[in-house]
């Protein structure tokens, strides 16, 4: 039976192009839009550029345009890089609109009359030279832990610390870098501690299918320790400016109209844009999607960096607003690039448009994105090896060129080509459509990648077995020629959310112009012939220049020059580094020991690794919300992986995955001595996973 959904991705911000990082989310959500819609539900995939906020309206200032001009240019932008990468959203407005102004008001209506909000004085940094209060990325310093300079007021980005802005060593405005002062500003606040309010929130929070268990347990700690939220902001602000007398001169923080932006641009849609006999009014559309009673499922796709904002306040918000909750809430982990945070100086920071502009397919990297995501929040990493070894080994090597080697020598065999099923081909092609259905529900593309690999790789070995090109229209040969045809238009089916292009070809080149439908009881091998009708699609494979054009590292900048703004202790830390003597050769300073992140980890199981002798493959925990797979070459030493489960280990956490027997380890273990006599290193009972050795 066929559902109605609402979809949204998390609002990307409007002050910059999108980036590798932002296309996990999109191309995530877009794959799973399109299996929903090719299984016969009814979608819309709303989203909207995110408007509102300072640094739009001091970037705006600096280029010379109106807040609304630079929003717009962005958002158009971001837009067109959206489609290139095949995202297709039913609607991509903005947050700066009418239909967000109304909801807003709404929103913020609801929460006092539910007796919510409340005035509370709050002291800030204010700089005097930009009269204005400093939010906390306008405000840098040396951190009160660590001592790193030039850190962002409310987390030092060197240890870890978060700490208010006024806890910052010598502040400073990050605008103009003069000093700021403490000044005190009314506020409006919402009480989440009240007992109706902060029972919807750990309702909906301990609700099975809302959140992923793992993602639910880290929300509920947060729940343990709840604190209300600050929902206003001083001028100047571009944002909408607070309605209500009790606080004058207020405006709206980002964070309140941000969500609103899903329902308001919905809405927008449904009104607007969608076609003519589908467009509802106002309220129509409210009934069918928000009401409490609505028929239609809300799912919410963000990333790991705003789970607050979404999983405590928003549905605080909806509740006060008579709305319904988002029936799931899908949230992933942050990218990489060679197993390091995206960096600009080390030309990691891979824009979209860097990308296109690279020759790269663009399909290519959602193909490679969804062989890497799961239901989980880990972190993805793209290393550029791995990339370019999966494009060439699966897409060039075994489908597409599967594909061609096969119409090859179809179109040698007259007419359309019926045969016997072969049955090893057609098992495996089942197996694939049939748990990438569930897997695609699941949010476990990468099972659906495996499975899809696996049927293509029995086609390949059944069509060397059987070795066709010598006499194609024997039984056997023709056998399996025909059932492989098949399995490749069912694949094509399997495929088609991911590589929605590449699948359409192919299954038009074996005479299928439009995809079946998905139902769940879908077979590929419906008896009707296999006939090629032109060349299948092909997939080039892919070089390490090519891929090594997204890495442009930035220019060394010159040395920055001592201005009045900058503080003693600043100009003492750049004086005796100029002055440090050449380190010794052999010896490492210790920030390139720090560069290691070395944490405590639990093993939770351990097997060997089929056809390798050395390795075995562990499930780690390190206190993240999933288990690390790790693959170590400690076989020897532990004929009985069983015998490690439940050891408290030390990990290297921050190395760069690297794939070894078709898994991806995710890290690498301590271990002293050499095979049989190694020993993993391991610490004491009382030590929780996740805690860093130093």
């Amino acid at each position: 039976m066929s559902q109605r959904l609402l979809v949204t991705s998390a609002l990307p911000y409007a002050n910059g192009p999108i980036h590798l990082g932002h296309l996990v989310e999109y191309v995530q959500t877009d794959v799973y839009v399109r299996f929903r819609r090719a299984c016969g539900d009814e979608v819309a995939y709303v989203c909207a550029a995110d408007s509102h906020g300072t640094p739009i309206e001091v970037n705006a200032a600096k280029v010379g345009m109106t807040p609304k001009a630079f929003v717009e240019k962005y958002r158009a932008e971001q837009h067109a890089d959206f489609r290139a990468f095949g995202v297709e959203f039913s609607t991509y407005y903005t947050t700066d609109s009418d239909e967000n102004r109304r909801w807003a008001y709404r929103v913020y209506d609801a929460l006092k009359a539910k007796g919510l909000i409340y005035k509370k004085s709050v002291e800030q940094l204010y700089c005097e030279t930009d009269r204005r209060f400093l939010p906390d990325r306008f405000v840098k310093g040396t951190c009160p832990k660590c001592g790193t300079p030039d850190q962002y007021g409310d987390v030092c980005e060197h240890c870890g610390t978060t700490y208010d802005p006024r806890e910052l060593k010598d502040p400073y405005c990050a605008i103009c870098r003069s000093a700021p002062v403490v000044r005190a500003s009314d506020h409006a606040y919402v009480n989440l501690r009240k007992p109706d309010v902060n029972a919807v929130i750990h309702d909906w929070v301990n609700a099975e299918g809302h959140l992923e268990p793992a993602v639910r347990e880290q929300v509920k700690g947060w729940l343990s320790d709840l604190q209300d939220w600050c929902i206003t902001r001083d001028a100047p602000y571009f944002g909408f400016p607070v309605t209500d007398p009790e606080f004058p001169g207020k405006f709206l923080y980002v964070w309140v109209d941000a969500p609103i932006g899903y329902l308001s641009s919905a809405e927008h849609f449904f009104a607007a844009e969608a076609p003519e006999g589908e467009r509802l009014a106002p309220a129509e559309f409210e009934r069918r999607y928000l009401a409490v009673d609505a028929p239609a499922r809300l799912e919410h796709f963000i990333g790991k960096d705003i789970l607050r904002f979404h999983a405590v306040f928003w549905p605080a918000m909806l509740w006060a607003t008579g709305l319904k909750r988002p029936d799931r809430m899908p949230v992933h982990g942050h990218l990489t690039v060679n197993g390091e945070k995206m960096s600009k100086s080390r030309g990691t920071f891979v824009t979209g448009r860097t990308y296109l502009e690279s020759g790269l397919d663009p399909e290519l990297l959602r193909y490679f994105y969804a062989a890497n995501l799961g239901s989980g929040v880990s972190d993805l990493d793209l290393s550029l090896d791995e990339f370019r070894n999966r494009i060439n080994a699966d897409l060039a090597n075994n489908v597409a060129n599967l594909a061609s080697r096969v119409a090859a020598l179809l179109q040698r065999l007259p007419g359309g080509v019926t045969a016997a099923l072969d049955p090893e081909i057609a098992a495996a092609t089942r197996e694939a459509v049939k748990g990438a259905r569930a897997a695609y529900q699941a949010l476990e593309t990468r099972d659906v990648v495996r499975l899809v690999s696996q049927a293509a790789s029995v086609c390949n070995r059944r069509v060397q077995e059987t070795k066709p090109w010598e006499d194609p229209a024997g039984d056997a040969e023709r056998s399996v020629l025909y059932t492989t045809g098949k399995a490749l238009v069912g694949l094509a089916r399997v495929l088609a959310p991911i590589l929605p292009q590449f699948s359409a070809r192919l299954a038009a080149a074996y005479g299928r112009p439009e995809l079946p439908a998905w139902t769940a009881d879908l077979d590929p091998f419906d008896g009707a012939p296999v006939q090629v009708v032109e060349k299948p699609p092909q997939i080039a494979r892919v070089d390490a220049k090519q891929v090594q054009k997204l890495i442009v590292p930035a220019p060394e900048a010159a040395p920055a020059k001592v201005s009045r703004a900058q503080s003693p202790a600043e100009t003492a830390t750049r004086a005796s580094a100029k002055a440090a003597p050449p380190p010794v050769p052999g010896v490492i300073q210790y920030d390139d020991f720090a560069k290691v992140e070395l944490r405590v980890g639990l093993v939770k199981a351990a097997e060997k690794v089929e056809k390798a002798d050395k390795l075995l493959k562990l499930s780690v925990d390190v206190g993240e919300p999933e288990p690390r797979t790790i693959v170590a070459g400690i076989a020897q030493a532990y004929p009985e992986p069983q015998a490690l489960v439940g050891r408290r280990i030390v990990v290297v956490a921050n190395l760069a995955p690297r794939p070894l027997r078709g898994i991806t380890s995710h890290g690498m273990l301590l271990a002293a001595g050499e095979a049989p006599d190694l020993q993993v290193v391991t610490v004491g009972e009382g030590i929780a996973p996740g805690t860093r050795v130093k």
